[in-house]
């Protein structure tokens, strides 16, 4: 199978010292770029330009290394954009992608914003790329589609573990039969 290179976020979570650093590397971080401070550790994050054969290799490959050296993943970046990134992600002008969100143009049924704002709301990548692929909008990359859609999933289930620790194991558990 052919190997394609993912561009992606992980956040994360490390102890304080120069040590990690060097073990993420070791583990196989080498084609990240790391934003961490060794002094204090606390929250960091890393952007990947992975090569793997599936996207999700890809994501889960990199959760694994980290956790191996030491720290603890809390995300995977949600690519949140403006409406001016959309129109430069698919080459067309600021005009034509608001005329698809407020319906005066296209077969409608835009993404809503996860950000809504006054001035400039927020949409998620994952989605928009969908929606526009489904609609015949837009030639992005089957992998650009891919990772999006990856991340948004992977950073609900890593927000979704964080969130199920506050539980108690009683209520954790039937939490877990109720929505299986």
């Amino acid at each position: 199978m052919p190997r394609t290179v993912y561009a992606f976020e992980l956040h994360f979570t490390a102890p304080p010292g120069e040590h990690i650093i060097d073990a993420l590397y070791e583990v196989g971080w080498d084609d990240a770029l790391v934003a961490l401070d060794p002094d204090t550790g606390g929250e960091g994050s890393a952007l990947f330009n992975r090569e793997a054969q599936s996207a999700l290799q890809a994501v889960v490959s990199a959760i694994r290394q980290g956790r191996k050296a030491g720290v603890e993943p809390i995300g995977v970046t949600e690519d949140y954009v403006s409406l001016k990134e959309i129109a430069e992600r698919t080459g067309r002008t600021v005009g034509a992608v608001d005329h698809w969100v407020t319906s005066r143009r296209g077969p409608g049924e835009f993404p809503e914003p996860r950000v809504p704002r006054p001035r400039v709301s927020l949409y998620s990548w994952a989605e928009v790329s969908m929606w526009l692929v489904a609609n015949g909008l837009a030639a992005l990359s089957p992998a650009d589609v891919e990772i999006a859609r990856i991340c948004e999933v992977t950073d609900a289930t890593l927000r979704a573990r964080r969130l199920q620790q506050q539980l108690s194991a009683t209520d954790r558990e039937t939490l877990a039969r109720a929505v299986a």
